[in-house]
């Protein structure tokens, strides 16, 4: 059988679909073939999963266009003939290239579009809580797309099937491939102070003062990983120590998964850093502000953990891309660094 999925953007979601993969993968057996579609910016990530026969790339950026991207689909389809694509991304652009491959079968996710536009809506605290996992279907991506798949493929057990075939130490679903080791000094505690949008970042200077304090309390190295845009990460170099690492803007993505891949524990925002670093079994603290764990990024692995401030105002977009109407930014001010170093110690004494 020969699967195509396609998953575009952004870089946490293209990590969360390994889930879907791995299950896949568990449930077909070797002779599956699966091929993947993402932007080129994700090519290396994706590629190097060990269960993607082929990689299609898609680099709009550069100027490619729709009719290249259906051609090399085509290509493929006349080289091994696709049996089913499956749209992980579920945008107008993803349904746009089902409809030109209208001759082979598909499937889409149903990413509850309406149950997270509600908790948006909805300004009361009380009322936000109606919105459990049962009732709403609200949890963690990564097992949500296996159940809902799981009745058409006819399997009863996809989560734990998938569980048991990745055999991690955190039970996660996600996977990113062998990766090798960053020359850094361990053992070392990632912290991933970015985010796709500057309301998903908990305060530099929160992380600068966590960087401060796990400095003098614990004997691990710090690494902060950010991208070259992330100039506010210069914070850091107010504290001084041969055992912080600022690697800002120095790394690319295949170095930040090597070096997220042997870290011990991942500090970070809702963002694709965090998805890296427990796709390859390491713990993980996310720190939500303006998203919602229900949402379904929260991390989902047995020793991960997350920190989110109940408000009123809060969820207040699905993406988090909205500058805040309140004068403070309340959803991530109110989470304390000493909440925060609270949380590391009690991950750390789980290990």
């Amino acid at each position: 059988m020969h699967i195509l999925l396609v998953r575009f953007s952004s870089m946490g979601d293209v990590v969360l679909q390994s889930a879907t993969l791995n299950w896949l993968r568990a449930l077909l057996g070797k002779d599956a073939h699966f091929s993947f579609v993402t932007s080129s910016e994700f090519v290396s990530m994706i590629g190097a999963h060990p269960e993607v026969g082929t990689v299609i790339s898609f680099d709009r950026r550069n100027g490619e266009t729709w009719g290249d991207l259906k051609r090399k689909i085509r290509s493929l389809h006349s080289e091994r003939r696709i049996d089913l694509i499956l749209d992980l991304h579920a945008t107008l652009r993803s349904f746009r290239l089902r409809c030109s491959l209208w001759q082979i079968p598909a499937l889409t996710v149903d990413k509850r579009r309406w149950e997270r536009f509600f908790l948006t809506k909805i300004k009361s605290v009380w009322v936000k809580r109606v919105f459990d996992l049962d009732l709403f279907g609200l949890e963690p991506q990564v097992t949500r797309i296996i159940r809902d798949f799981e009745g058409i493929f006819d399997d009863g057990r996809g989560v734990r099937r998938t569980i048991e075939f990745r055999r991690g130490a955190n039970q996660e679903l996600t996977s990113i491939g062998a990766r090798v080791r960053y020359p850094l000094p361990a053992p070392y505690i990632v912290l991933a102070p970015s985010a796709s949008f500057a309301p998903k970042r908990w305060p530099v200077a929160s992380f600068v003062e966590l960087t401060r304090i796990l400095l003098a309390e614990t004997p691990y190295h710090l690494v902060i990983l950010a991208g070259p845009e992330d100039s506010f990460c210069d914070a850091f170099g107010a504290l001084a120590s041969e055992r912080l690492h600022n690697l800002q803007g120095k790394t690319s993505l295949g170095q930040s998964m090597d070096i997220l891949a042997h870290a011990t524990l991942c500090v970070g925002n809702d963002s694709g850093m965090n998805h890296i670093a427990e796709a390859a079994g390491v713990p993980c603290l996310t720190i939500f502000g303006p998203t919602d764990p229900r949402f379904g990024f929260a991390p989902h692995g047995t020793k991960s953990r997350f920190l989110a401030k109940e408000m009123f105002c809060r969820p207040c977009s699905t993406t988090g891309k909205y500058a805040c109407y309140r004068d403070r930014h309340y959803c991530m001010e109110e989470i304390s660094v000493a909440e925060v170093r609270e949380t590391i110690r009690q991950m750390l004494g789980d290990l």
